[in-house]
């Protein structure tokens, strides 16, 4: 008789204990849930683009994707020119009609220049190609210049606005003590005009002086 009261009871504490046992693993799971959704994914990388990405022509038109907004223009010009007369080396980039438009100069193979008038922004051909007299010293000055210039325009324009931070107005190959340079102007943001001479063959700055001519 005692022995069938003590299983009876055990029987009632194991009942009654289920549904505590039931709620705890409900419990649980919902812990676990909640633990999962607190980890946030791992972010999708990035593409990697090169800073420096752009193209290059096959002599002096090299357009980079990172230029200056001091120097686009310009270069976009020189390019512009270049296409117009068909091929060549750009060997002069100035501002003319007072920073409206570009004049361009182009040596063409033989030796010749031919100028070419762009607009403000470089992309649209305003006047020529114009061929322009040229003897037989000119045509020996200009095929030096292209000899000796390794630095394409827009390398050349890329070197003057780093070292001085402002506006390329004009660019061109010249002779600097017997060696080939190419010369620029850069108007800074205060107004002030600098005129710097870059190696047209290894990109060194030779001179760079405030330019005081009024």
């Amino acid at each position: 008789m005692q022995t069938t009261k003590k299983t009876t009871a055990r029987r009632i504490a194991l009942v009654t204990a289920l549904p505590l046992v039931g709620a705890l693993a409900l419990a649980g799971c919902a812990t676990d849930d909640d633990d999962r959704d607190d980890v946030a994914a791992p972010a999708a990388s990035a593409p990697s683009v090169s800073a420096t990405e752009g193209t290059t022509g096959d002599d002096d038109t090299t357009t980079d994707a990172a230029a200056a907004p001091g120097e686009d223009a310009l270069v976009a010009a020189a390019a512009t020119a270049r296409e117009a007369v068909g091929s060549g080396t750009v060997t002069s980039v100035e501002q003319a009609a007072g920073g409206t438009s570009w004049e361009v100069i182009v040596v063409t193979s033989d030796g010749a220049e031919q100028e070419v008038h762009v607009d403000a922004d470089g992309e649209r051909t305003t006047a020529g190609p114009t061929e322009e007299t040229a003897d037989a010293d000119d045509v020996a000055e200009n095929e030096r210049f292209v000899g000796a210039a390794d630095l394409s325009v827009a390398q050349a324009a890329s070197t003057l606005t780093k070292t001085v931070r402002g506006t390329v107005t004009e660019l061109g190959l010249d002779d600097h003590a017997g060696t080939v340079v190419w010369e620029g102007d850069v108007l800074d943001g205060s107004g002030t005009t600098h005129s710097i001479r870059i190696d047209a063959g290894s990109g060194k700055v030779v001179t760079n002086a405030v330019d005081t001519d009024d």
